[in-house]
């Protein structure tokens, strides 16, 4: 009986070997015209030193194959695309290259089929349920709110760490789930008990969906770490509907003088989204909507503490635009050129969404190079490498604000490879509440405190969803 069960295990071990030998071989045969390092079967590229450091073996497979190679973090390969017009191609062609298994599988445990994640009718129909509430003229509505929560959290907690050493991470995320949290829900997260655990929540699923992603590891349910990260989200669900429970009561009661803020989660319910696709949707504005922010946030105080005379042509301008007023108009962001320059360079170096993928679902030519991209395969788009390639920017690593100077955030950049909020139909919805919320953060910060460098402190990044800093983001806290 016990010889027939090792039997058993053994041929069955076998046959899975034989099968996962018979995939390599198809997939390499399939893409055997695409530049690459050697592969081997079962574990691709990750025999190779340094290769689990992605974005350094990714730099340093670029400069090997070029701007278009294949990378195999595993069994299956992905193929790396760094060329601009073809990553155009990729990001327009929406009904070709789509978001594939990555997306549907691993991002859906966390974001289901929210806007992130859906395609083709289904992503039409979210992102127009919700677009509006994105647009410049109904995010200006909220900088008061902004401004109100930005000075209150200098207030808790910049000035009284003046003279000392601290980690940025949570001033900005909790300000920015502040900000958001008001913005997407009319929620006032500065009282919530729960803040401080979403912030955590969303930080440690990013990082967890984000290398079993670019690693191409497995999201079985057995996994301890896959485990906890379905708790997490069975528990913001209930957060969720708490929320949505408020907004209903509100609005059965009616109470006289009571107005409906015009925010995301009303456009949920105007559309009669199930309880389903409301958690779906609002966990995932919830979570790209502050996580990104705060990042984004972090990497500008740490590059302004690094470059002391570029933090104080920020304060020159903040001074001149604003004086001693502590309000902040339209008007005020759309004449702080400097800092919008200075954001674009944050951006460009430390591009917080720094992967995004696509799967084509047939044969395809790149228009570009006519280079053919077998359906059924997913291409990898390092956005944060792209921002950094020396054949488009001078002294790519060097932080330079100047360089943005008559160089928006449009096509006219797009054409150079800057994408640091995607392109096309899926680009970021949330691109311009960032950029207007960054620009109302460090304007009041720049008032209020100076950011001074932390010897020796270099951020350790990692690419998860979001590009994040193990070792935190730290500076010091002067008074202005």
């Amino acid at each position: 009986m016990a010889l027939s069960l090792l039997g058993l295990i053994g041929t069955t071990a076998l046959a899975g070997f034989v099968f996962m030998m018979v995939q390599w071989a198809m997939e390499w045969i399939k893409i055997s015209h695409i530049p690459s390092s050697l592969a081997l079967p079962l574990v691709g590229h990750l025999y190779l030193p340094g290769a689990p450091m992605v974005m350094k073996f990714l730099s340093l497979m670029r400069r090997k194959h070029g701007k278009i190679f294949a990378f195999w973090p595993g069994n299956s390969p992905m193929i790396v695309v760094m060329e601009p017009k073809c990553v155009r191609q990729i990001l327009t062609d929406t009904k070709t290259f789509i978001k594939g298994s990555d997306y549907s599988n691993k991002f859906a445990l966390v974001f289901g089929e929210g806007l992130v994640t859906s395609n083709g009718d289904k992503h039409r129909g979210d992102r127009g349920c919700l677009s509006k509430f994105f647009v410049r003229g109904a995010i200006e509505k909220y900088m008061d709110y902004m401004v109100q929560e930005t000075k209150l959290m200098i207030e808790s907690t910049m000035i009284p760490a003046a003279g000392s050493e601290i980690d940025l991470q949570e001033f900005f995320h909790m300000l920015a789930l502040r900000v958001f949290g008001y913005f997407c829900a009319g929620h006032d997260y500065s009282s919530d008990p729960e803040a401080k655990w979403i912030n955590h929540c969303v930080s440690n699923g990013s990082n967890i969906i984000g290398e079993h992603i670019v690693l191409g590891l497995p999201v079985w349910g057995f996994i301890p770490r896959i485990q906890r990260l379905k708790a997490d989200v069975s528990k913001m669900h209930q957060h969720c509907e708490k929320l949505i429970q408020v907004r209903e009561k509100l609005r059965k009661e009616a109470k006289e003088g009571w107005v409906e803020p015009e925010d995301p989660l009303k456009g949920m319910l105007d559309a009669k989204l199930s309880r389903k696709e409301m958690y779906e949707q609002f966990t995932t504005l919830l979570s790209a909507g502050h996580d990104t922010t705060a990042f984004f946030g972090c990497y500008m105080a740490y590059l302004l503490a690094s470059h002391p005379e570029v933090q104080q042509k920020v304060k020159d301008e903040v001074k001149e635009v604003l004086g001693d007023r502590t309000d902040i108009t339209p008007e005020d962001t759309k004449k702080m050129t400097y800092t919008a320059n200075v954001m674009k360079e944050v951006l460009r170096l430390y591009t917080v969404i720094p992967f995004v993928n696509r799967t084509s679902v047939k044969d395809v030519n790149l228009r570009e190079n006519g280079m053919k991209i077998p359906g059924g395969t997913t291409c990898l788009i390092p956005l944060c490498l792209m921002n950094r390639d020396a054949d488009v920017w001078e002294d790519p690593n060097e932080f330079r604000p100047e360089r943005f100077e008559g160089l928006g955030i449009s096509d006219n950049s797009a054409k150079h490879g800057y994408l640091p909020f995607g392109y096309g139909s899926r680009t970021c919805i949330g691109n311009t509440l960032a950029l207007i919320e960054g620009n109302v953060m460090f304007a009041l910060l720049m008032q209020k405190v100076t950011f001074k460098k932390v010897e020796n402190f270099k951020p350790k990044i990692t690419a998860g969803i979001s590009l994040v800093s193990s070792n935190g983001i730290r500076v010091k806290v002067e008074l202005a």
